[in-house]
C-alpha cells in the first residue's frame, strides 16, 4: 500500500569503484583528502543505513551475486535488472561500497573477516528489496588506506603478508608517527603530517626503502627540507630528491600529480647504491 506521504529517501555515502587491474587513482590532493575523510568516519563507526523504499513500479531486486575474495579485496558481480538504472552493493548492515550503473564492483577497503554483501537495484528514485545476501570471507587488507597503494601496483603489495611483484617486495606498515608529529603531551605535538606510511624490503632486507603519504604540499615539503643543510640535492628519473651526509635519501614525484604528495625513502646498505636503487623502482 503506498503511503499518502513517500518517505525520505535515503543519503549515503557513495564509494568509488576500484578497477580490477589496479591504476593510478585520481589526483593526490584529491585523495589524500578522502582517506581522511573516510579514516574519521571509519573512527567514529561511521556507516550508512539504506531503507528499501519500494512501490509499485520497484524493480525486481538483483540475483546472481558472486563474490571473489582477492588479496585486500573483494570483487562483487550480478545480474542486471530490467529498468533499473542503478545498483548498490552493500556490506554488513549498510555500507554502501558502490553505487552506479554498473553490474560489477569492488571492495578495496574491506576489513579482514567475514562479511555479508547484498545488492539493492533503483529506478527514477525507487529502490528494490534487497537481493540475497552472500557471504565471503577476506584475508587483511591495506582498508581505508588501499587506494593509496594502488598508486604503485607494481612496487608495493596490494595486501599485507602478500609480496608485491617487484623483487617480492614485502611491506609494513608504520605506525609510529613522524618527527614533527612527536610531542610532549599525550596528544603529541598537535601536527598531523603524515596520513599512511609503509616501510619495505625489496628480494632482502639489505635493500629497504619506504614510501609516505602526507597531508599536504606543506607538510611533505617540511619533511623534505629538514635534512637539506646536510644534504646535497640530486635528480632521479622521476623528480628532485635529497640525500644526507648518512646516506638517507628523500625522493619527491614530481612528474605525476596523481603522486606528488607521496615522497619514497631509501637508505644506503652495503647492497644498494640509492641514487640506483631509486630509478630501478617500477613507477
Amino acid at each position: 500500500m503506498n503511503s499518502p506521504t513517500p518517505p525520505a529517501l535515503p543519503t549515503s555515502p557513495i564509494s568509488t569503484t576500484v578497477p580490477t587491474r589496479p591504476r593510478r587513482i585520481g589526483s593526490g590532493p584529491w585523495l589524500i583528502g578522502l582517506i581522511v575523510l573516510i579514516s574519521a568516519v571509519v573512527a567514529l563507526g561511521g556507516f550508512a543505513v539504506v531503507r528499501s523504499v519500494t512501490a509499485p513500479d520497484a524493480p525486481d531486486p538483483p540475483g546472481g551475486l558472486t563474490l571473489q575474495a582477492r588479496p585486500g579485496r573483494v570483487i562483487a558481480t550480478w545480474d542486471p535488472v530490467d529498468g533499473a538504472s542503478a545498483y548498490q552493493l552493500l556490506r554488513g548492515d549498510g555500507y554502501v561500497v558502490h553505487q552506479g550503473p554498473e553490474t560489477t564492483a569492488e571492495d578495496a577497503s574491506v576489513p579482514a573477516g567475514e562479511h555479508d554483501y547484498r545488492v539493492v537495484a533503483m529506478r527514477g528514485g525507487v529502490y528494490s528489496e534487497p537481493g540475497p545476501v552472500q557471504r565471503v570471507r577476506t584475508g587483511a587488507s591495506w582498508g581505508e588506506f588501499a587506494p593509496l597503494v594502488a598508486q604503485f601496483p607494481e612496487l608495493l603489495p596490494q595486501a599485507p603478508d602478500t609480496a608485491a611483484r617487484w623483487m617480492n617486495t614485502e611491506c609494513i606498515r608504520r605506525y609510529s608517527g613522524g618527527r614533527d608529529e612527536v610531542g610532549p603531551s599525550e596528544t603529541g605535538a598537535g601536527q598531523v603530517r603524515t596520513v599512511f606510511v609503509v616501510r619495505c624490503a625489496a628480494g632482502a632486507v639489505d635493500r629497504p626503502f619506504g614510501v609516505f603519504w602526507f597531508a599536504s604540499r606543506d607538510a611533505l615539503n617540511a619533511e623534505y627540507s629538514r635534512s637539506s643543510s646536510t644534504s646535497r640535492p640530486v635528480r632521479w628519473r622521476h623528480g628532485t630528491g635529497l640525500i644526507d651526509e648518512n646516506g638517507r635519501g628523500v625522493f619527491k614525484i614530481t612528474d605525476d600529480p596523481a603522486r606528488e604528495l607521496a615522497m619514497i625513502v631509501v637508505l644506503e646498505t652495503d647492497g644498494q647504491d640509492i641514487l640506483d636503487m631509486v630509478d630501478s623502482l617500477p613507477l
